[in-house]
């Protein structure tokens, strides 16, 4: 489940950046938007406090003994700006100079009055005051175009401002956290089901699904599949089974002829009534009646160790002294004098031990000793050299002879790949019945088998018992 939990992870992380990256987006909308609407409201006819003190300047000029006058130019900024109304209060609340100020306004304003316009709206108009030196510039927009509201706080709360601010910035980062999670962790729940389903079909088990919520289809498909590799499989037992069997049974029909034959090569062989070159062509006989029997030995082996057909007869197993005997019975079968047999045990592997099938191992060094022998006719010196590296027995198995091919290393590394490619369909395929033998026997103990030093070498590796 650790591939589902990284695809909840991502998704969480993923989520996380979105809604980050669409409130930052929403403010910078928001700010943009706020900005160009002040704009436009102030072309509408909106001032702030610079645009108001610059309106006053141009338009306000003091004449003698305090008088003041709005200039054509202010008249001018006005009409542009469509503003309403310019009245100019002296010190004492009256009207002393106005631009088309409405009939039902008064001539005269009290504080009171002045207080009160300035915060809120004069007979509806919402307006603007600056104060210049000895009077009071009255600023009048039109009707409906401005809204004011008088807000007041206690400065503790306007100090405190900031931090409700960010108070409310965490609580909602946090609710979206929250809410990412729920919602990962119902996608998360939906999907372990159809996660846990591709592992058992990656198993080769039997998948049932339930096929109810947004994955339903999802696990119908994936309920099919499991349908359809659970016929293959039968489908491929059984003939894998025939397939051994029929082998075991040729096996067992050629064992018998093959037997009668080998007996008359060998009484052939040993009568010395019939002519030397007689006697030759029965040793043959009798010498390729061996390969067939091997041959037929190894057919059946192989079959049963690619379907798990053969058991391991695994026993407590000291290398060391097995390979010794080896070595010695293979030479006394009659090794010819143009081959040399030199094997180099460490002393790391005096006492160690194995479990393994005896039967089994002695088979794959004999098959890496015979290829050796077969493919250098010529004659050469082998080498068997056995050593531990860590909890691992190594044997290594090589001659001076020109090594095991190219193509056939390649198939050994990848049987199933040559097997599909189309050379490999056209040329015929070197004999490799050995070697495929030795490597399933390593595998079978849960070893490894190599082909190193381009094609010179063969190495098995073997688990060492350790005891706990």
């Amino acid at each position: 489940m650790k591939s589902l939990i990284k695809i909840y992870s991502k998704y969480i992380g993923m989520a996380w950046m979105i809604s980050i990256l669409f409130l930052f987006i929403n403010g910078m909308i928001f700010l943009g938007f706020s900005i160009k609407r002040f704009e436009a409201e102030s072309e509408a006819g909106y001032l702030g406090a610079r645009r108001m003190q610059e309106l006053v300047t141009i338009a306000v000029e003091t004449e003698e003994e305090g008088r003041f006058k709005i200039t054509e130019d202010g008249i001018a900024y006005m009409k542009q700006r469509n503003l309403a109304f310019m009245l100019i209060l002296n010190e004492e609340g009256d009207v002393i100079t106005e631009w088309n100020q409405p009939k039902e306004f008064k001539k005269h304003y009290t504080a009171g009055d002045i207080a009160a316009f300035s915060k809120w709206y004069l007979n509806d108009y919402p307006v603007g005051v600056w104060r210049i030196e000895g009077g009071l510039v009255v600023l009048g927009y039109q009707k409906d175009s401005l809204w004011k509201y008088n807000i007041e706080y206690p400065p503790n709360f306007i100090g405190d401002l900031f931090t409700y601010f960010l108070i409310a910035i965490v609580l909602n980062i946090l609710l979206i956290l929250a809410m990412v999670v729920f919602l990962g962790y119902r996608y998360y729940r939906s999907m372990q089901p159809m996660a846990e389903g591709l592992q058992l079909l990656a198993g080769n088990k039997r998948v049932h699904l339930s096929e109810k919520g947004v994955t339903s289809e999802l696990a119908a498909q994936i309920n099919k599949a499991s349908v359809i590799l659970e016929e293959q499989r039968g489908d491929l037992q059984a003939r894998d089974y025939a397939r051994t069997e029929w082998i075991a049974g040729v096996s067992h029909d050629i064992r018998t002829p093959l037997s009668i034959i080998m007996g008359y090569a060998d009484e052939l062989e040993n009568n010395e009534t019939i002519s030397a070159e007689e006697r030759k062509k029965a040793e043959i006989i009798k010498s390729q009646g061996l390969k067939i029997k091997q041959l037929i030995e190894d057919l059946n082996l192989t079959s049963k160790l690619a379907y798990q057909m053969q058991p391991l007869r695994i026993e407590p197993l000291y290398p060391a002294p097995v390979l010794r005997n080896l070595i010695a019975e293979r030479i006394n079968e009659g090794l010819e004098e143009k081959y040399q047999l030199i094997p180099q045990i460490y002393d790391s592997v005096e006492g160690s031990r194995i479990e393994a099938d005896k039967v089994l191992l002695i088979r794959a060094v004999r098959n890496l000793l015979g290829n050796s022998i077969q493919h250098n006719s010529d004659g050469c010196c082998i080498y068997l050299e056995a050593k531990t590296e860590g909890n691992e027995l190594v044997l290594t198995i090589w001659d001076d002879g020109p090594g095991i091919p190219p193509e056939i290393v390649l198939m050994m590394q990848d049987e199933q790949e040559q097997s599909h490619s189309k050379e490999g369909e056209n040329k015929k395929k070197p004999h490799i019945m050995g070697l495929r033998i030795v490597k399933q026997i390593a595998l079978a103990h849960k070893g490894d088998f190599r082909i190193i030093e381009n094609g010179h070498r063969v190495e098995i590796r073997l688990p060492l018992f350790i005891e706990l």
